[in-house]
């Protein structure tokens, strides 16, 4: 896990080169003058020896290897660009050309250069349908070995809010301390969320807590008392978050919230605990980040 109190040292980030992309290059910046952090910039471009339409032409090896090799030049030309505004900010980036699937090619660069984070836009317009669009941002959320920020082009400025979700479990402990640490960094108000799940609960057991008040608010006294105890065990003085309890479906109730309270960060952990399964794990922070219209953070826990 990243450990935001002392910040990410090596970014990754993920470029197209799209609008999106310029916004992900914006917040990178933001967090490497804060860190101190170092950033690569990669871009992946198609192996054109695996693409369907172009095997069909029937051309030569030879054609395949002129073709990519232009193709990556005008990719280099086209990083210039890119991070050349970011020398008057005084962050140095370097930058790489990938060949391959977006998600597979980040994840194994970040494995094998041991990265703190990688951070891609939402989505883009490249020559790859949806290139950052779902698959390749849900790709790396859940191969990357380390946190990925998902970074949505609604977030213009540092953070000024930010939304932490947790179950209770160790994993959103530690995306809780996660938030913490980056609110304390960039001075932004921070929410605490815990969702009481009622797909968790049997079908039967359901139907006498909307029929018994005395059930359900003993449900909710407790949960109330929890949230307050964790909130407690891990915050300081200098942040005090607001704290809120709410009966549902945890990814629904994440994104109404984040809208509702107009956070610029929604901060989760992308494997903990459901049931057995866990709160976070799999579907629900892929549906977080899928419907969720703000920048989402999945921390990953490497113990």
């Amino acid at each position: 896990m990243t450990d935001f109190s002392v910040g990410p040292k090596k970014i990754l980030l993920a470029t197209d080169f799209s609008k999106h992309s310029e916004v992900a290059l914006a917040r990178a910046v933001d967090f490497a003058v804060t860190f101190r952090s170092s950033i690569l910039a990669v871009y992946c471009l198609p192996d054109l020896a695996l693409v369907p339409s172009a095997s069909e032409f029937g051309l030569p090896y030879n054609d395949y290897m002129l073709m990519q090799e232009e193709f990556g030049r005008e990719a280099a030309h086209s990083m210039e660009g890119y991070i050349a505004g970011t020398k008057a900010q005084g962050v140095e980036i370097e930058s790489k050309i990938l060949v391959g699937e977006p998600h597979l090619e980040i994840s194994h660069l970040a494995e094998k250069e041991r990265f703190d984070l990688v951070i891609a836009g939402r989505s883009g317009h490249s020559a790859w349908d949806e290139f950052f669009l779902g698959s390749t941002s849900r790709g790396l959320v859940h191969r990357s070995p380390t946190s990925v920020l998902a970074v949505s082009d609604l977030w213009t400025q540092k953070p000024a809010a930010i939304l932490a979700c947790t179950d209770f479990s160790e994993l959103s402990r530690d995306a809780v301390a996660s938030a913490i640490a980056l609110a304390e960094k960039f001075g932004a108000k921070l929410h605490l969320l815990h969702v009481i799940d009622m797909s968790d609960t049997p079908s039967k057991n359901s139907e006498r807590m909307q029929s018994h008040a005395s059930i359900r608010q003993s449900i909710n006294d407790y949960a109330k008392s929890r949230l307050e105890t964790f909130a407690k065990s891990l915050t300081s003085g200098s942040i005090e978050p607001e704290l809120h309890l709410s009966w549902g479906t945890p990814w629904r109730e994440t994104c109404q919230l984040a809208e509702k309270t107009q956070v610029d960060l929604v901060v989760v952990g992308n494997v903990g605990r459901r049931g057995v399964q866990g709160f976070f794990l799999g579907n629900t922070a892929e549906r977080v980040l899928n419907h969720c219209k703000k920048s989402v953070l999945a921390v990953k826990s490497l113990s």
